[in-house]
């Protein structure tokens, strides 16, 4: 058996961390905890339940180069959103070429850019983009908004019997 090198150390530690390997230790480098945890597959008799490690990793779709450009172009929905959506001043010529852009870009959910690009143009042309996002980072975002609501003040009251007196 061999894990996939699109595997990075994170991934297979978050792995371990699910399915309970309390035997192998976490903070090994990715190649110790790798050459640890095939050895704990074979000897547990497991290749069949894990062998999609050795596949490619489905969450790693793009390349660096391929994120740095659609980075670009949710910074110029950001960018088109902030001037007033004024399409002589921006790198769109209408509506239409936004709105094809944030059709390719919706893909990419994972990315805070992209969302926050999707999110300008849903409200101002009350559509419904869906940003497609992976459960680790559809986890995080309801986390941060539990926080977020669970950080606003709350205001209490109580009646109490007071005695005042005047000398």
């Amino acid at each position: 058996m061999r894990i996939h090198e699109t595997f990075n150390k994170k991934d297979i530690v978050k792995i371990i961390q699910k399915n309970k390997i309390n035997c192998i230790d976490i903070k090994l480098t990715r190649y110790e905890i790798v050459k640890n945890l095939i050895i704990w597959i074979k000897e547990n008799d497991c290749q069949q339940k894990y062998s999609f490690l050795e596949k490619e990793n489905p969450n790693k779709k793009i390349t660096i180069k391929e994120k740095n450009e659609i980075l670009v172009k949710a910074q110029q929905i950001i960018s088109l959103h902030k001037n007033g959506y004024n399409y002589s001043f921006s790198c769109y010529k209408n509506q239409e070429a936004l709105l094809i852009e944030c059709f390719e870009i919706c893909k990419y959910g994972d990315i805070s850019s992209v969302r926050r690009a999707i999110k300008f143009v849903n409200e101002k042309y009350d559509l419904k983009f869906i940003c497609n996002m992976s459960d680790d980072i559809v986890e995080k975002i309801e986390h941060k908004e539990k926080i977020k609501k669970d950080s606003i003040p709350k205001l209490f009251f109580t009646s109490k019997k007071c005695l005042v007196d005047f000398d």
